[in-house]
């Protein structure tokens, strides 16, 4: 470059150093211009012309990593309100070990496996699938391939087959085994409770298996009892001793913890002593008040099917007797501690 015009360059440099204000001002009218022209110009397309193609960023999708379907198992002790599920395990046995060891661990023992399935080709469908009754106590089942297709509610209708107040709560996937790693990774995922466990407290009646003169219209309570297996245990022999003949279990209801959309809600459940259109004397389960809830969807997305399942003492008691022909006798809640011979109502 010619030094002639090295100075012209120089000499412009140092004007606009020295006239900072001028130069601001001829910028921010000429923006102010700029933005006129901007705002009196039709947008492109119609009658302004033909749209511009928008900028396309560039892809940024990468193919899917190779993988197979895992394992899932779901552990579950049923003096808790807790369930221990491990996802995404190599083989079978690995899944029900890790949830098992994880239940016992927290427990003491006395766990066992709920349900548990997976593997398969990438497309492969299966999952386990949650419900909760009334009382807390949870209802776990699985399902794979055409069986999860037709019927993805399979938790929600065992526990309404054999208990009440259910519902439908979210489940668990197998999860993916990623390929493109170290084959001696890990790729597990624990989902088990934190913080402290909740116990149930149980109440049971137990009754003569065949009646004597000895037990004859009698009945034995026991309730506020935690160890399910324990309390099991205590009122089938003090009923076996009074009455010198095995006893069953004719009912039993628990104080647990239930999920619901606001809060973990105490449900101290009822045991419920009536008798029927015939007179005879009879026990069921039920709870002092229904439980506040919001509609419900499938685990697929749909709307549940419509379930009328009765919770309190008299739709418990309406669903088993014909209209006006039982009549409840008394209430005994699963929380305070008791135990007791109840004596038959002619």
């Amino acid at each position: 470059m010619k030094l002639f015009e090295i100075l012209k360059i120089s000499a412009a440099l140092s004007l606009t150093a020295m006239l900072p204000g001028t130069v601001h001002a001829q910028s921010a009218g000429q923006h102010a211009r700029d933005m006129n022209d901007i705002a009196a110009t039709p947008p492109q397309g119609g009658d302004g012309g033909p749209a511009a193609k928008p900028y396309e960023m560039p892809s940024a999708t990468l193919p899917p990593r190779p993988h197979r379907r895992g394992f899932v198992a779901v552990a579950y002790h049923v003096d808790t309100g807790s369930i221990w599920a491990s996802v995404a395990h190599k083989t079978f046995d690995g899944a029900k070990q890790r949830a098992l060891a994880g239940c016992n661990a927290a427990t003491g023992g006395g766990c066992y496996i709920a349900a548990a399935v997976g593997g398969g080709a990438e497309k492969t469908f299966s999952q386990v699938f949650l419900a909760q009754d009334g009382m807390g106590q949870f209802w776990v089942r699985d399902a794979t391939g055409q069986d999860l297709l037709l019927d993805p509610d399979v938790a929600m209708r065992e526990c309404l087959s054999k208990s009440f107040g259910c519902d439908s709560l979210n489940g668990y996937e197998p999860g993916d085994i990623y390929l493109d790693v170290e084959p001696d990774l890990d790729q597990s995922t624990d989902y088990f409770p934190k913080g402290q466990l909740n116990h149930n407290r149980w109440a049971m009646v137990a009754r003569p298996e065949k009646p004597t003169t000895a037990a004859h219209g009698k009945s034995w309570l026991i309730s506020g009892k935690e160890n399910s297996a324990a309390t099991r245990k205590e009122i089938l022999d003090r009923c076996q001793a009074d009455a010198g003949v095995p006893c069953a279990i004719s009912a039993y209801a628990i104080f647990g913890k239930k999920i619901t959309e606001y809060a973990w809600i105490d449900t101290n459940a009822l045991l419920v002593h009536f008798v029927d259109g015939r007179g005879k004397n009879r026990w069921t389960t039920a709870l002092s008040a229904p439980v506040k809830k919001k509609k419900k969807k499938s685990p697929l997305g749909g709307p549940l099917p419509t379930y009328r399942d009765p919770v309190t003492v008299q739709e418990r008691i309406d669903r088993i007797c014909p209209p006006s022909s039982c009549r409840v006798i008394a209430t005994y809640d699963a929380a305070t501690p008791r135990m007791q011979v109840i004596e038959d109502v002619k």
